[in-house]
Order: C-alpha cells, then structure tokens, then sequence
C-alpha cells in the first residue's frame, strides 16, 4: 500500500514559508493602501482615515497555523500519494503524479487555503455571527477560485512535472519551498484584497 511520511521538519517549514509570504503580502497590501490613499481627492480623508498597520500579528499567526496543517500534512501527503500510487519517472507515471497532485493541491487545497485566510480576516460588519461569517468566506472564496485555479494552474503542473521527474523526494521539501513561498505569498494578498465578483455575497 501508499505509505505516507509526515516529518516535524516539513511542518516547521512550512510554518516558516506561509507566515514569511504573509508578510510579504501586508507589505504589498500596505504600500498599496498608502499609494491609494494619497491618489484621492480628499486631503480630509487623508487626515481622519485609521493609520495604515506595518504588520499585523494576527493574520501571520493565522498563516503559521495554515502552514502546519497545509504545508505540514496535506502538501506531503498529497506528493506521497501520487509518488506511491505510480512510482517511476516515466512520461506516462509522471504525468499520472501531475494529474493527482493538481486534481487535489489545485482545487480543494488552495479552496482550503483560502478559506482559511480569508475567515482569519477582520469581519467588515462588527457583530457578525459565525455562520453568517462562514458562509461569507465560503461565497467570497467560491467566485474567486477560477481565477486563482487559472494562475495556479500556469505555475504548479510545470513545477509538479520537475519534481516527479528530476528531483529526488529527499529534496523535493527544500525545492518545494521556493516556489511555495512565491505562492502562498499571492494566496495571502489575494486572501486580503478580493478580486473576483463577490458582489452578490451578503454579510449578515
């Protein structure tokens, strides 16, 4: 059978990798708040709007719990999965591996990931119950996935047929980690600043 292998060091990487991509995206999020702010008309909304935060604690330590859980059990076991359902390096196995490893990381894992980041959020409304919260998140994240699924999708299979087919599984956490943390830290601004049609998502 499939043997999965799930090791403290994966995760404790992965707690690095999505909160040090949370960062980066606060810092992206900030500059771009602050460049929006002094574009405006107003000078007086300049003077009375809340002070642009240089980090908040919150939402890294929330992307540090993702990473333990995302990075630390479904990422590995998602490529153990695929590795040993068909092991070997040809083009016939490794596109196999692909087809597993995007099937599930692509949809339900970035849906997860998302999820997570986007309910870890302030709620606009004060008050706001968590079913009503959830069931927000879960709107917001739902119009937003085939544009995340579209860039995931232009990254993550070339990367995925790399790895399958080149790099040995003891290396593949380390490799893996660069463009993880490029990734996640997209997933995080995204998470922050929506961009799909969320219009029709109630808050209530």
């Amino acid at each position: 059978g499939v043997h999965i292998q799930l090791t403290p060091q994966d995760a404790l990487a992965s707690v690095a990798i999505f909160a040090t991509g949370d960062l980066v995206a606060q810092q992206m999020e900030r500059r771009l708040q602050i460049a929006r702010r002094w574009i405006g008309p107003l000078s007086a909304d300049r003077a009375v709007a809340a002070p642009v935060p240089l980090v908040q604690p919150r939402r890294i330590a929330s992307a540090a719990g993702l990473g333990f859980v995302y990075g630390g059990f479904m990422l590995p076991s998602v490529y153990q999965l695929a590795e040993g359902l068909f092991p070997g390096v040809s083009p016939a196995k490794v596109l196999a591996k692909v087809i597993v490893s995007c099937s599930l990381l692509s949809t339900l894992g970035n849906y997860f990931s998302l999820l997570w980041r986007r309910y870890a959020q302030p709620s606009p409304q004060p008050g706001e119950g968590l079913a009503c919260r959830l069931s927000r998140c879960c709107c917001t994240v739902t119009a937003e996935m085939p544009s995340v699924l579209s860039a995931d999708l232009r990254v993550w299979p070339a990367y995925d047929v790399i790895t399958f087919a080149v790099i040995p599984p003891l290396v593949r956490p380390f490799a893996t980690a660069f463009v993880s943390t490029a990734w996640h830290t997209y997933m995080a601004y995204r998470a922050a600043v929506p961009q799909g049609d969320t219009e029709h998502c109630k808050i209530g």
